[in-house]
């Protein structure tokens, strides 16, 4: 069956799950490894899914560069560390240093290199947020609201749409944005009360996904 919204757009609604994907994404996502979509069929077999998209893979690097105003100082910072401590071993180790100095010069090299480490780390983290984009899915079913995260293994993350208690949408000029689904409140250790809830950062089309999961979750209560 294929339904038109309110703002033109089409959701395809299929019984078979992999049709279903594959129809409301819009594509095939060749980027994905071809065991997802068996891993699909099999997650969501008996559900019907009523919308699936992927958060824009640029927009997510974009959004991760700021960190590098902080990452490529620390990290130059960290290599030139490091190469001062190796540099001063091998130095040392020509002159025949005696015991304390040959110490200091094994122990200054090991100092620097988990300050190197996480320089790489955060100076990598806009191009993990890219290539973590460009394997998430996002999907709506009659049932529940999932992420998927294909890699080595098949991550899902689902929440019941019996679950939600409010949406709360971010939405940018585009038509894409945030959506914040919120599972109601609990009291931490310190008595505090704390909001529970789930981001899907860099939907497509948030305002439609946000008026699909609101429908959702209202016939769910009716059931």
């Amino acid at each position: 069956m294929i339904i038109e919204n309110a703002r033109g757009a089409t959701t395809y609604i299929r019984h078979d799950p992999l049709t279903g994907l594959r129809n409301a994404c819009g594509m095939i996502l060749p980027d994905l490894p071809q065991t997802f979509f068996k891993q699909v069929s099999a997650e969501f077999h008996g559900e019907t899914i009523l919308w699936a998209g992927q958060p824009n893979a640029n927009k997510a690097f974009l959004l991760a560069c700021p960190i590098l105003l902080f990452a490529i100082p620390w990290t130059v910072f960290a290599l030139g560390w490091e190469y001062i401590a190796v540099s001063m071993l091998f130095t040392e180790g020509k002159q025949a240093p005696d015991g304390a100095s040959k110490v200091m010069g094994l122990v200054f090299p090991i100092f620097g290199l988990p300050f190197v480490i996480v320089g790489l780390v955060m100076v990598s983290s806009p191009f993990w947020a890219w290539w973590k984009a460009r394997r998430t899915v996002y999907v709506l079913t009659d049932q529940r609201i999932s992420t998927l995260v294909a890699g080595k293994t098949l991550n899902i993350t689902s929440l019941d749409a019996t679950q939600i208690a409010s949406v709360h949408r971010v939405e940018k000029a585009d038509g894409s944005g945030t959506l914040h689904l919120n599972m109601g409140q609990y009291r931490d250790s310190d008595g505090d009360k704390v909001e529970k809830k789930i981001s899907l950062p860099g939907v497509p089309d948030v305002r439609e996904l946000e008026r699909l999961i609101v429908a959702t979750v209202r016939d769910r209560h009716k059931t």
